[in-house]
Parts: structure tokens; sequence; C-alpha cells
């Protein structure tokens, strides 16, 4: 049977499922991972490398996971968890327990609170009104996080070790220097973001992606 296939970019929230997939040990075995480039709409890697992604996934975004029976998943909650449910090194509690449902949850939030909140930041065509007022709701979401999420100092976002929730909350929080976010007014995110950056397998990941990056 056919590997399923992931489609990525280096520093998008698609990179996140390649830091999960290469903690899960399935890079590979269960899960072969190509390079897109969403905004040429090319995929980049692999056998299919100078083709429309647009043919793989008419949304053209990242993540995409493509099943080996042909399903497309192209959201970061379904492609996360798919990535848990297969995993080798566990990064994700199992189907049907409350853990699981507490992930699931930790999931939405970061992608429908923090993620469609912060994204906004990156349209270069918004207003100076506009700038600020997402700026502001941003910070919100970042108060919560520091104050609530993380108020007890935790390492990991849900549970005692790293998920595909913690692979996740940090690619979103990693976009702060580009978007003009100031991590250090919260210290426990700040706290938090560094630690999941100095994990040996989060740099081996980084580093395995620039590795299968085409030249420039």
């Amino acid at each position: 049977m056919s590997n399923a296939t992931l489609y990525y970019t280096t520093s998008s929230c698609g990179a996140s499922n390649f830091i999960a997939a290469h903690r899960a040990g399935i890079l590979g075995s269960k899960l072969d991972a190509q390079q897109a480039d969403i905004r040429a709409h090319k995929i980049l890697t692999g056998p299919k490398a100078g083709s429309d992604f647009y043919a793989v996934n008419p949304k053209g975004n990242v993540p995409t996971i493509v099943l080996a029976d042909g399903t497309l998943l192209n959201e970061n909650a379904a492609t996360l968890q798919w990535i848990a449910d297969n995993a080798v090194t566990p990064v994700g509690a199992k189907n049907g327990t409350s853990e699981r449902y507490l992930l699931q949850s930790k999931l939405s939030w970061i992608s429908s609170e923090l993620h469609g909140t912060v994204g906004g930041l990156f349209n270069p065509t918004i207003s100076a009104e506009v700038r600020e007022y997402i700026t502001a709701k941003s910070y919100d979401k970042l108060k919560f996080l520091n104050d609530v999420e993380l108020g007890d100092g935790r390492k990991y976002f849900v549970g005692s070790g790293f998920t595909v929730a913690d692979s996740y909350l940090y690619i979103v929080l990693s976009w702060s220097p580009y978007i003009k976010l100031d991590l250090s007014k919260y210290p426990k995110v700040e706290a938090y973001f560094k630690n999941i950056a100095e994990l040996p397998f989060v740099k081996e990941a980084h580093a395995a992606m620039a590795k299968a990056s085409p030249p420039a």
C-alpha cells in the first residue's frame, strides 16, 4: 500500500505537520513529505515537482495530506490528528479518551482563535486602522494564552509531553517577528515558545525541511 503524502511549506502552518510527523517517526514509512509554493501554486519537490498544486488541492493551501485512498485532508485539526493516529512515537492521546477530546479542543482554539486572528496581519493591503485592530485582538489572544492556557507555567500545551498541538502552536508563535507581535510582553508564552524551539527533534525537523528545499 502506498504512503500518504504531505504537502507543506517550511514556515507556514504546514511546517507544524512536518515537525509532528518527524517526531511521530512516520516520515518515509507512512507519510511522504513534499514542498509546495502556495503563491506560485506549484509543487516543488517529489515526483510531481513542477505541476499545478491546485490539481492536488483546489483550495491551494497547506497543510495538505492526500491519503493512500485519495482522500484529501487540508485543515490542521484533521491533518495533525491523522498524524497522531498513525504515529510510532506518540504525539497525541488515543482516540475516544478524554485527553484526545481535550487535544481536539486545543487544536480548534489554535486554529480559530489564535491562527485565525494573527494570520490577518500577513495581509499587506490592510489599512493602518485595520492592522491596529487586528494587532490588539492578537494581543488579547496572547494574553489569554499566557494567563489561562499556560498560566501554570506548563512546558507543553496539552498534558505532560509533546503533542501535535505543540507543533501547531509553536509554528504560529514563530510568526511573531514577521507580523510585529512582541512575545516578551507575555513571559509564559515566550518561555513556552523557547522550550519547544530548543527540543532536539524540533531542530532536526527544521534542518530536514531546509535540506529538502530546492535551490533558490
